[in-house]
């Protein structure tokens, strides 16, 4: 179930969305190392049922031909109602996995335009994000990721036309360490997004 509602206000200066839901999910499926096998396998638990519920508010400003604000902020509680990952352990009222409650995020972006009909593009992006769990299910317990930022900056060099662009980028300048998988037992290990990044990248349109 889901609703909501969709403004523009002075003339698409500014735009702001906001929606409501709520879900019920039945037979949620969670994957994990496992010996069952007789080696290191993949293996997919049911999960029982889960509930979700959440807020989400979107707002854009456009105060200039080429200037552009975004923002947003999303308040989720997702969490298993019915879950046994053996016969006397009991997820229920756990957090569903990569679920924080909090994420907001912000964003501009400039362009410049050049005399010559090309422009240049200037970006920033941040995103912050709440603390959230990971199930180990070989341990029985969950992995707890404290909150972090990440944010991303470009600056773009859009030839006339757009027949092309050069792009400088730099992507989790914070270099935030952020765990988005993990197991334990035998075959424990996690796995890692990318730590900072850049580089200079082009590209040609047709």
């Amino acid at each position: 179930m889901r609703g909501g509602i969709k403004t523009h206000l002075a003339g698409n200066v500014l735009r702001v969305n906001l929606s409501g839901f709520h879900y019920d999910f039945a037979g949620i499926q969670l994957s994990q190392l496992s010996t069952i096998c007789g080696g290191p396998c993949q293996v997919t638990t049911n999960a029982g049922h889960a509930k979700v519920d959440g807020v989400e508010l979107e707002t854009v400003v456009n105060p200039g031909p080429n200037t552009r604000f975004d923002a947003s902020a999303s308040w989720l509680n997702a969490r298993y109602t019915n879950f046994f990952p053996t016969p006397a352990v009991s997820f229920a009222g756990r957090k569903l996995d990569r679920s924080p409650e909090w994420t907001v995020t912000a964003g501009i972006t400039q362009t410049v335009p050049l005399a010559s009909g090309a422009n240049i593009q200037a970006s920033a992006r941040t995103r912050l994000s709440d603390s959230y769990y990971l199930s180990a299910l070989g341990t029985l317990n969950q992995f707890r990721q404290p909150s972090f930022t990440k944010t991303d900056l470009s600056l773009t060099y859009n030839a006339a036309g757009e027949r092309w662009y050069l792009q400088g980028f730099v992507r989790n300048l914070e270099n935030s360490l952020v765990v988005s998988g993990a197991s334990s037992g035998a075959y424990s290990g996690v796995t890692l997004q990318d730590p900072r990044t850049y580089g200079v990248r082009t590209g040609f349109r047709f």
